[in-house]
């Protein structure tokens, strides 16, 4: 597999775990009449951002537009959850200057990188619904002390530092790759390890035998 289809096959099962469980939560939350639910879209985009970087930012958006769709939201939904989203792209810049390896390297980086795109969320919807007529400040409280949303992201925490416990999951997917062939390399280097002959010239028989005749 060349690492455009794997790219190809990775993306879209992100893809579809991220449809499935929005279907899902949305479904249960009419059966069982919940209060609130979580949103999958931080856990699954930052996941994404990591393996693969600016193409998260579609799943950000789509995710917006899905659920308005099962909402049947307005136009202004729309907006606010499909533009207001795309947001979290500002963790872009946190990968490219912090960098990857250290972000998933220690629990707290990978805690408050989760917590970063969360607030870039709701900033970024509560920016577009003021573009919309909505006030700045009202519609911030509610984005961020709403317990669906406090919900959305403890769990996106807590599904991320599961995550990043599994090899490769939680890290740049050509990185990974890179290792795993240098890995493979090496372990076949040790695994050959004296399979070769080794041709030894007659002075050093000679120093062997007299140190055998010693013995």
């Amino acid at each position: 597999m060349s690492i455009k289809q794997y790219r190809l096959t990775d993306s879209l099962i992100f893809a579809a775990i991220l449809v499935v469980f929005e279907l899902i939560l949305h479904y249960a939350l009419i059966a069982y009449s919940g209060a609130f639910t979580f949103s999958p879209l931080v856990p699954i985009v930052v996941l994404v951002i990591m393996r693969w970087g600016w193409q998260g930012v579609f799943y950000a958006v789509g995710d917006g537009i899905l659920f308005c769709l099962l909402k049947g939201a307005g136009w202004q939904s729309y907006v606010s959850f499909g533009v207001g989203n795309a947001f979290i792209m500002v963790l872009l810049l946190a990968v490219k200057f912090v960098g990857k390896d250290k972000i998933a390297g220690k629990w707290y980086f990978s805690t408050l990188f989760v917590a970063a795109g969360w607030l870039l969320v709701a900033f970024g919807r509560t920016v577009v619904a003021t573009c919309c007529g909505m006030d700045f400040v009202g519609t911030l409280v509610v984005q961020l002390s709403d317990p669906s949303s406090l919900l959305s992201l403890a769990m996106a925490v807590i599904i991320i530092l599961v995550m990043r416990r599994f090899d490769g999951m939680f890290e740049d997917q050509k990185n990974y790759l890179k290792r795993l062939e240098r890995e493979r390399k090496e372990k076949m280097e040790r695994d050959n390890f004296g399979d070769e002959p080794i041709e030894i010239d007659e002075e050093t028989m000679s120093i062997l035998k007299r140190h055998n005749d010693l013995d």
